[in-house]
């Protein structure tokens, strides 16, 4: 599958603001330089989520327990001990030595381990896997999609590890051994540490992204009630709009790239009580021609539309402009403002 054919499937399926995932991969050149910096290296996820594409290798990797789990040296000999007594994870060495013998990384096929935003990605060739890092309703949607062609109750696996063990060693493992389990992870605290508390990562061996491919357009992301109710929510408040939007003395509606109302305040929803419940609504079907050009060129040009209109005695300010993530338009918001009969004016 071409990786622009996935994504549009996959903004489909989930919508313009789940953050897209992050294709990793194993290479013998380095693809960008990446300085070093100390401590996990999953510190890094936040730049290539950003859109910065990271190439790690045994330069600029520090933790050598991060080391280990990317397949670059050996098991340094503290980590049973660290695990066990350090971090108290397991009740002993041996226990964590007998769990790496069986679920301990494979060695890296190449000299760079690559993390690249997929809008960033050239192919879907010789990926490792796709890593997710996303929020429960996102994850439900790639657990129940996980789930859809197979009855096995290891489809979607949580197995004991570090972060990077269960993004990265348990992907390499799974292609090697040609399985078809996805992953959940990002459970161990040490990581979690670096990471917004109302996320996890999920992700999918190349092995099994050839399957799931095929059955994307089939599973329950294709026009079914509850779905369309979660997607609804990923795409609304809670990541869009900060939490104090939700009181405000005056209307705020949000519209995502496609002029779909993802978002409205109490008191917008209490000023379009009548039209019914308007989340998840096209801004086309409620506006003439010439709005809706104009809603068109907003989000077109990333413009800003300003203006004051005057019904049934009251006057407002109409304040409409693009919102952005990354400098990419992802919407546009709308704020209405009654104008009392007098406003002080102050030149400073």
């Amino acid at each position: 599958m071409e990786i622009k054919t996935f994504i549009s499937r996959y903004r489909e399926a989930f919508g313009e603001t789940a953050p897209l995932p992050l294709l990793f991969y194993y290479s013998d050149t380095m693809i960008t330089r990446t300085e070093k910096i100390h401590g996990c290296f999953l510190k890094y996820l936040r730049e290539a989520s950003d859109g910065s594409p990271v190439c790690l290798n045994t330069e600029n990797i520090t933790c050598g327990g991060g080391k280990f789990y990317a397949g670059f040296t050996p098991m340094p000999d503290y980590v049973p001990t660290f695990v066990s007594q350090k971090e108290k994870y397991k009740e002993s060495p041996e226990l964590i030595q007998n769990y790496l013998e069986k679920f301990g990384p494979v060695p890296a096929p190449g000299k760079y381990l690559n993390f690249v935003r997929l809008d960033m990605a050239e192919s879907l060739e010789n990926m490792e896997g796709l890593l997710f890092i996303a929020t429960p309703d996102v994850i439900s949607g790639l657990c129940a999609w996980a789930f859809y062609d197979r009855n096995d109750p290891e489809t979607v696996s949580l197995l004991f590890g570090s972060g990077c063990s269960s993004i990265v060693s348990n992907a390499v493992r799974e292609n090697r051994q040609g399985g078809f389990r996805t992953f959940l992870g990002l459970t161990d605290p040490s990581a979690r540490q670096w990471f917004d508390e109302d996320v996890m990562s999920f992700v999918i061996p190349s092995c099994r992204f050839q399957e799931m491919a095929e059955t994307m357009g089939r599973c329950c992301f294709s026009d079914t009630a509850g779905w369309s109710r979660i997607r609804s929510r990923i795409n609304t408040v809670q990541r869009i709009v900060p939490s104090w939007a939700e009181e405000m003395d005056c209307p705020v509606t949000v519209c995502d790239a496609e002029g779909t109302i993802i978002y409205m305040n109490s008191r917008s929803r209490e000023n379009y009580a009548r039209h019914g419940n308007l989340i998840g609504k096209s801004l086309f079907d409620c506006h003439n021609e010439r709005s809706s050009g104009i809603i068109r060129h907003l989000l077109e040009t990333g413009g800003r539309n300003v203006y004051t209109i005057e019904k049934n005695g009251i006057r407002k300010l109409i304040y409409q402009s693009a919102w952005k993530e990354d400098g990419r338009v992802m919407g546009l918001c709308e704020i209405s403002i009654i104008l009392p009969d007098e406003i002080p004016h102050y030149i400073r």
